[in-house]
């Protein structure tokens, strides 16, 4: 009898055992589980890239032009350019600029050669530049320079190039202002899921576009629109909130 009961001691002791480890595998089993799901739960997130657009007007402009002329001979090259040249700036006086209102470039020699290589002729050139915070002067500046063309001149008169000189002081604005339009959104998504937006995890500005007015169009590296005098601003952020 006593070599019968002993095995089933040890038996009944390696069930209860058993059991008893099960029980603890369900139980951390259990745990870990609620722990995972509460963890998962706190750190959803919501993505949301919030816009600002703002209308603004070029307060700087520049504008440049080129004259040109061709002879057989560098002294008569150099000859007929100062000629047009004080053309050039009699046209300009007359419309307000003196000397020191503008700056002229130093004199560019090309010359150009047959197949022999032979200099064949001459090619010089001088450039005119005006730098002023009055866009409407420079536009109609560039537009007259034309007439110069019908005096026997040839010259070239580069588009002017528009400048928003107030960029930086309306950052902070408009990055501010996209936020708030991130946020709105955010809120508006979590609605709609029965849930609330929580405090933000990360955020990252993109970068900035300057475009004309009315204008889709977008750049990886940013767009600075110089060819319109009315421009837009766009600013984006992208922001990551967590959600309740």
């Amino acid at each position: 009898m006593a070599s019968f009961g002993q095995p089933m001691k040890y038996h009944r002791g390696f069930i209860l055992s058993s059991l008893i480890l099960g029980l603890s595998l369900i139980a951390c089993t259990l745990l870990i589980g609620s722990t995972f799901l509460r963890a998962k739960g706190l750190g959803q997130t919501i993505s949301v890239t919030g816009a600002a657009y703002k209308p603004i007007t070029s307060d700087f402009a520049t504008w440049s032009g080129r004259v040109t002329t061709t002879a057989p001979t560098l002294a008569m090259a150099y000859a007929k350019l100062i000629e047009d040249l004080n053309v050039v700036q009699a046209f300009l006086r007359r419309q307000g600029f003196d000397e020191e209102n503008y700056e002229v470039s130093t004199v560019a020699i090309r010359k150009v050669t047959n197949r022999d290589r032979e200099i064949k002729e001459y090619n010089l050139s001088q450039s005119i530049r005006i730098e002023l915070d009055d866009v409407e002067r420079i536009t109609r500046i560039a537009k007259e320079s034309s007439s110069l063309i019908e005096k026997g001149i040839e010259f070239e008169s580069m588009s002017p190039a528009y400048i928003f000189t107030g960029l930086n002081p309306l950052k902070l604005e408009m990055i501010k202002a996209a936020t708030e339009n991130a946020k709105l959104r955010a809120a508006q998504l979590a609605e709609s899921t029965g849930r609330k937006v929580g405090t933000p995890r990360s955020a990252r500005v993109g970068v900035f576009q300057i475009r004309p007015l009315h204008s889709q169009a977008v750049s990886d590296y940013g767009i600075n629109d110089r060819s319109s005098i009315d421009k837009e601003i766009v600013c984006t952020v992208h922001i990551n909130f967590t959600i309740e």
